[in-house]
């Protein structure tokens, strides 16, 4: 139900509350009044003074200042507060009188006994029984231990290998006598970042020192795409230094599809492997998923040993089989598409279903197809034919002999009536001779 913010309490208050009283109080979780247990309980409460006085009457369900209380407690935090001054509490009351008025209302109307609603209560119920016994099922499986993550990590340590990598900056010239040149300077010494503003022909790295970013063995650059042989190029440079002196290597000239290339590597790191501190946490998600699932399918197992459960396999095989029926086969002829599709849907659906009462049209569609559509009056002949051979009292049968006797002329009914034979489809005129459904 819909519940309006009053003074006192913010609108978002309200929806909390509106969620709380649903969720305790909804359609779901309510059975018909139990008046007399309510006022029982009332009465054993009274003892205890004004803790369990009846606040209100709706009909003959009693609204306790107890039942209030236990409501409110049920809110979330950051709402229950707004419940505990004397208006909040009031609005509350008020909310609550309005939810057992409309759920009674609804009841005595005999809303709860309507088959969509009782459906709707019956999925609600069934899904939170299951919910609720499968969490505490799974609730069972024990959480996986730092030893096993360990003995996983150590068993499928290649999954864990972060492969050699360069990081790399070049000069782009166009012949090779000019990055010999420039190379030639890198090595006796000059600024490397003006080498490049000067004589780099690579316009998009000019003015960033040459940068190509981090590449592995594979070879592709962010700006130069797929270069593998320059980067094997670059990492046999890197291997001949070792780990510790590449930085600062220069190498070249190299060439490539873009011209020729003098390279310095700014950072070699080698291939390594992520220390378990690192994948601890992926592993063990891994693990209990892997877990969570076996233990699954173990308890269901047992839950259905339990219970006595059998399986007809005959039976299952013969209704996962089960064919379409002639009015299924006959909507999908009417969606195929394009014309000989509808065609040979049709066709399936005479050969599946002949005398189905659906099988008289779809004779009548694939002469019509022929004939307004594909242009093709012999076959459409024989279709018409073979709806007057096979069903000569349909009441598609006039429009057939119709169909033969003047398909090949410019003559059109002002209306032909597609609806007998469970569907409609209507023909206004020949300058628009296909039904207004499509066949």
């Amino acid at each position: 139900m819909s519940l309006r913010p009053r003074s006192g309490v913010g609108p978002v208050a309200a929806v909390a509350l509106a969620v709380a009283l649903m969720a305790g109080g909804g359609v779901a979780a309510a059975a018909r009044p139990a008046a007399s247990r309510q006022a029982a309980g009332a009465s054993r409460g009274a003892g205890t003074g004004a803790r369990d006085s009846v606040l209100a009457r709706v009909g003959r369900e009693l609204i306790t200042r107890r039942m209030v209380q236990q409501r409110i407690d049920e809110l979330p935090e950051p709402y229950r507060t707004n419940y505990g001054t004397l208006d909040g509490r009031r609005q509350f009351l008020d909310r609550l009188i309005e939810e057992r008025t409309w759920l009674l209302g609804a009841h005595k109307h005999g809303v709860d006994m309507r088959p969509d609603v009782r459906r709707q209560i019956d999925q609600t119920e069934r899904d939170l029984v299951i919910r609720t016994y499968v969490n505490e099922v799974m609730a069972g499986n024990p959480a996986p231990t730092d030893s096993e993550a360990r003995a996983q990590y150590d068993a499928h340590l290649a999954d864990y290998k972060v492969p050699a990598s360069l990081t790399l900056s070049h000069v782009l010239s166009k012949s090779e006598s000019d990055a010999r040149r420039v190379l030639a300077w890198a090595r006796s010494g000059q600024d490397w970042k003006k080498l490049v503003s000067r004589f780099t022909t690579d316009s998009l790295t000019r003015t960033t020192g040459g940068t190509l970013g981090t590449v592995t063995r594979e070879g592709l650059f962010t700006g130069l795409g797929p270069q593998p042989a320059l980067a094997e190029s670059a990492f046999a440079l890197a291997n001949a230094r070792g780990a510790e002196k590449a930085a600062g290597a220069l190498g070249g000239p190299w060439k490539s599809a873009r011209g020729w290339h003098v390279v310095r590597i700014d950072e070699f790191r080698p291939e390594s492997t992520r220390p378990f501190d690192q994948v601890r946490t992926v592993i063990m998600r891994q693990i209990s998923q892997s877990r969570n699932q076996d233990y699954y399918r173990k308890r269901l197992d047992a839950e259905k040993a339990g219970l006595g459960f059998s399986i007809d396999s005959a039976a299952v095989n013969d209704f996962v089989a089960q064919k379409k029926t002639a009015q299924e086969l006959f909507k999908e002829g009417q969606e195929a598409g394009p014309p000989t599709a509808r065609i040979a849907a049709y066709q399936k659906l005479l050969k599946d279903y002949p005398d189905s009462d659906v099988s008289a049209q779809a004779q009548f569609m694939i002469g019509f197809i022929y004939s307004e559509e594909l242009k093709d009056y012999d076959e459409a002949d024989k279709a018409f034919h073979a709806l007057l051979d096979h069903y000569p009292k349909a009441e598609l049968a006039e429009s057939a002999r119709w169909m033969i006797a003047h398909m090949r002329t410019d003559e059109a009914p002002s209306f032909m009536n597609l609806e007998a034979d469970s569907s409609a489809h209507a023909t206004p005129s020949r300058g628009a001779r296909r039904p207004s459904g499509r066949p």
